[in-house]
């Protein structure tokens, strides 16, 4: 009997000790993903690999598990690829111009399109169910607009690090996100009255909260240093230029870059010579900031379809003309960073407009005086530049990530060709093919075990 019982133990102990590593192919366990091998070859009728240089005719871009392995001249078919242990897929495109995919620099993925109201109390970010919800069908609009990375600048934490880490581990398909979490701004200033606001006071203050974002998962910091539109608070300078600092230090020194929401001139000019690294919407930058700006390689991302006629954001204030539209008319801060040589990089404050409108940005760059070129480089580039990701997308060239896009006319003669994108390969997985999103995930359930 001792020996039955012994060998009974034995089996349970091993059956227990067994027991993690068969959990990993049960349904409900932890499963590993395992990505097949995969080897594109895209024939583009155009291809405008580096934006800001000229586009070139009839290439091949060969893709190879997620990157792009080499772009070559004329069609090649899969016997001038050596396979692998992938199977060869042939995507034409040569009726298409093909370019990198477009990058936004300000959006805020955890708002419903439309949800601003004029009392500012009222445009807090939803709770976290519905911020999740709202993030997840945003990405997917997002992408279908040929837009494969973001930055994320002010959603509550939780729903937006969520979905940004879930597409880096690969469970599900969407654009590149870098986030902030919430936006750091002092008492009483753009949008600390909301739930959930990042609000310090003082240097120790500032610092301490700028490491706790950190910590919490942002890749970036962005604060508020000035009044806003929409929260009713004007566009004077709130945050001093010592809070300013002991921010962008705290950033500096965890690897981190800190962007500015700022209006008023002074405020900008505070805040490049505090450090930060770009300022968004700069409406009234005079020129004395922009020059301070393109000294110090400042990013200015000026998000002018919001404030410019029929602003979006009169849809909440009736028949009375936004004072964003005024103040911007005038200082014209835009027009004078695209002529002064600074650094302008692409970005449209979707969810104050429709997410997935992304490229109506373009049309107000070029009605505003920009080249269609310049500002289809601001949105690879230049945005590549600004996220850290020179090398890695922006461009189409060997050893980037394939994140590709096409659209049917050569948008360098009609910048509204990309409000229709026809294409999109994020990563090396389609998106959207033939103007058809695809399935959400990135690859086939018959691929977990």
């Amino acid at each position: 009997m001792d020996s039955v019982f012994k060998q009974l133990l034995t089996l349970f102990v091993a059956a227990v000790i067994a027991l993690p590593a068969w959990s990993q192919g049960m349904p409900f366990g932890n499963r590993t993903i395992r990505k097949p091998e995969t080897l594109l070859i895209i024939h583009a009728g155009a291809l405008l690999a580096v934006p800001g240089e000229a586009p070139l005719a009839e290439q091949s871009i060969v893709v190879r598990n997620g990157r792009i392995e080499a772009v070559v001249d004329g069609y090649i078919g899969a016997e001038g690829v050596e396979p692998g242990r992938a199977i060869p897929e042939i995507i034409d495109l040569s009726d298409k111009f093909v370019l990198p995919g477009l990058m936004d620099s300000h959006v805020h993925l955890n708002r419903a399109t439309g949800a601003y109201q004029e009392d500012p109390i009222a445009n807090a970010a939803p709770d976290t169910g519905p911020a999740t919800l709202n993030t997840m069908v945003n990405i997917r609009l997002t992408l279908n607009a040929g837009f494969t990375a973001v930055r994320d600048l002010g959603s509550d934490s939780e729903s937006v690090y969520t979905v940004r880490d879930a597409i880096e581990k690969g469970t599900m398909l969407g654009p590149t996100i870098l986030a902030s979490g919430p936006s750091i701004g002092v008492t009483s200033s753009h949008g600390s009255a909301r739930p959930g606001a990042a609000v310090c006071d003082g240097v120790d203050g500032c610092r301490r909260l700028t490491r706790r974002l950190e910590k919490a998962g942002a890749d970036l910091i962005k604060i508020k240093v000035s009044g806003g539109f929409s929260s009713n608070t004007g566009y004077g300078q709130h945050m001093t230029r010592d809070e300013m600092a002991a921010i962008v230090t705290a950033a500096h020194m965890r690897g981190i870059i800190v962007t500015a929401h700022a209006y008023a001139p002074e405020s900008v000019i505070d805040a490049v010579n505090a450090g930060v690294d770009c300022i968004e919407h700069g409406h009234l930058t005079d020129e004395a900031g922009l020059k301070l700006m393109r000294k110090n390689g400042v990013f200015l991302v000026p998000t002018v379809t919001v404030a410019e006629p029929p602003s979006f954001v009169q849809r909440f204030l009736g028949d009375r003309d936004p004072v964003s539209v005024t103040v911007r008319d005038e200082y014209q801060s835009f027009e004078n960073a695209y002529r002064l040589g600074v650094k302008v990089a692409f970005g449209t404050d979707a969810g104050v407009y429709p997410h997935g409108e992304n490229a109506d940005e373009f049309i107000t760059m070029v009605k505003l005086g920009m080249t269609p070129a310049d500002a289809i480089r601001a949105a690879t580039v230049v945005a590549a530049e600004l996220f850290a990701l020179e090398g890695l997308t922006g461009t189409i060239e060997a050893g980037s990530k394939a994140d590709i896009i096409a659209v049917t006319d050569n948008p360098l003669n009609d910048i509204g060709a990309l409000k229709d994108v026809d294409f999109v390969l994020k990563s090396g997985q389609i998106a959207k093919r033939n103007g058809v999103m695809q399935v959400p995930l990135d690859y086939g359930l018959e691929h977990r075990y």
